[in-house]
């Protein structure tokens, strides 16, 4: 007599586990993606559906790897890593939460200033700030400790945070790479102290690196083409210098080959809307705004 509703219930799990199963199956980056993403070491990219309200994990080859709700969360996020463990650290406003698999909120910190930019090895996760001088904090996985800070950590009095973007990205050597300003050099960081080892000197045809012009302090994301030595930054034809603009238009990627030291403009073919978000094979992947992906061959 007992046996029936003890069938039941776990039938019914099974068929809610079943639709949901589905459910996530039925979502796939190359038609649904709309947000931010930042490629990880396996070539996985982490992309946030806000009309589900999840975080899915998806790869080109494999497809989705992963789901994870966010509908505990009190905000929409900013920017997200997910750690070894499989959860989920997101930055949202002035705090970062992290939560379980199953979207259980297990620690959330105060943060000094929204967040402008994440990267992370496999020890914790760099965090640039959306502040008036570059700050930049490692933060442990374990428990969100802070490991090192470089720059002017932001003052309460300070009012509303500029919205400065400094993007980053880990180079093949484990460093951290920064933008910031309109600069097309970039600051290298040593990963594990967080102290400025140094600067890129690039050239363009000979000369330094030409100043970005424009509405600078809101930097696209850089993309790293591992094995190459080779940083695409993505900026708005707009920023690009004058003198070297000529018939570009919409979305730039500007080619950092740091082993030559050298600096040229490629044409995305795309209007500034999407958003970069790593470089696969000889493809540079971005982010449409109406949903899905664009790839742009680079050489």
């Amino acid at each position: 007599m007992r046996s029936f509703p003890i069938y039941a219930s776990i039938l019914g799990a099974l068929l809610c586990l079943t639709s949901v199963t589905a459910s996530a199956q039925a979502w796939d980056a190359a038609g649904k993606a709309t947000s931010w993403a930042k490629q990880d070491r396996d070539d996985s990219f982490t992309f946030y559906d806000a009309s589900t309200r999840s975080l899915y994990t998806w790869v080109r080859d494999g497809g989705l790897l992963g789901t994870l709700p966010l509908g505990k969360l009190d905000e929409e996020p900013d920017r997200w890593v997910i750690d070894p463990r499989s959860t989920a650290w997101v930055a949202h406003g002035t705090s970062l939460t992290r939560l379980d698999r199953t979207g259980r909120i297990l620690d959330r910190v105060k943060l000094h200033a929204e967040v402008s930019d994440v990267c992370w090895d496999a020890v914790g996760m760099i965090l640039s700030y959306r502040t008036a001088e570059p700050y930049v904090e490692k933060r442990d996985f374990r428990n969100a400790d802070v490991i090192w800070t470089f720059g002017a950590k932001p003052s309460k009095r300070e009012g509303p945070a500029p919205q400065n973007q400094r993007p980053l990205a880990l180079d093949d050597s484990g460093n951290i790479l920064m933008a910031d300003g309109n600069s097309l050099n970039l600051s290298i960081l040593d990963a594990n102290t967080g102290q400025k080892i140094g600067e890129t000197a690039l050239k363009f045809h000979g000369a330094p690196a030409p100043a970005l012009e424009g509405d600078t302090t809101r930097r696209g994301p850089l993309a790293v083409w591992v094995g190459k030595g080779v940083i695409f930054a993505a900026l708005k034809a707009t920023q690009v210098p004058a003198a070297q603009r000529s018939t570009l238009q919409g979305l730039v990627l500007a080619r950092l080959d740091l082993p030559r030291t050298a600096v040229d403009f490629l044409p995305t073919g795309l209007d500034d809307s999407h958003v970069l978000v790593g470089v696969l094979d000889s493809d540079a992947i971005f982010v449409n705004p109406k949903g899905g992906l664009m790839v742009v061959a680079v050489k």
